[in-house]
C-alpha cells in the first residue's frame, strides 16, 4: 500500500535525479563553451595595430597600420601629429609565410585597377614587424620597423 510519505519520498528522489541531470548538462555546456573559445590574434601574429616612427629633417612621420584577421586593414600617416592629407587608406592583404612576402591590395580606382605592392618580411614576432622594401640580390633594401601597440 502506498502511503503519502512514500509518495513524497519518490517525488523527492525524482526531483533530485532531474536536478542532477540538468546540473550535469549545464556543466558540460559550460566546459564546451570555454574550451571552444579562442583568440584569433594568437593564431596570426600579424593581426593588430603596428606603429613605425621616423624622424627626417626635424619632421616626425608616424605610420599606423592596422591588420585584421579577415585579410583587411588600414593605414594612416601622421606628419608631426597631424593626419596626412590623404587620410586613412583601407586595403586587403596577403601574407605568404613560406616566401615571407606581405602584399597590400588597395581598392580599385576609377579605371577599375587595383594597386598592389609587396615587401619582404625580415622579422615577425608578437611585438615587432620588420619589412624590407626594394630588396636587391644581396637581400638589402630600405628597412621599416614597426612595433605592435
Amino acid at each position: 500500500m502506498l502511503s503519502i510519505g512514500n509518495i513524497e519520498a519518490q517525488i523527492d528522489y525524482i526531483n533530485m535525479k532531474t536536478f542532477r541531470f540538468f546540473a550535469t548538462l549545464l556543466v558540460i555546456a559550460l566546459c564546451a563553451g570555454f574550451t571552444s573559445c579562442s583568440d584569433d590574434d594568437d593564431e596570426n601574429p600579424l593581426v593588430g595595430t603596428w606603429v613605425s616612427i621616423e624622424n627626417r629633417n626635424s619632421v616626425e612621420y608616424k605610420d599606423v597600420m592596422t591588420i585584421n584577421a579577415d585579410g583587411t586593414g588600414s593605414d594612416a600617416i601622421y606628419i608631426n601629429g597631424q593626419l596626412d592629407k590623404d587620410g586613412v587608406d583601407n586595403f586587403k592583404y596577403t601574407y605568404d609565410e613560406k616566401s615571407k612576402v606581405f602584399t597590400w591590395i588597395w581598392e580599385e580606382d576609377s579605371d577599375g585597377e587595383s594597386d598592389v605592392y609587396s615587401m619582404h618580411v625580415q622579422e615577425l614576432t608578437s611585438s615587432k614587424l620588420v619589412l624590407v622594401d626594394d630588396m636587391d640580390e644581396e637581400g638589402e633594401g630600405e628597412v621599416i620597423t614597426y612595433t605592435k601597440q
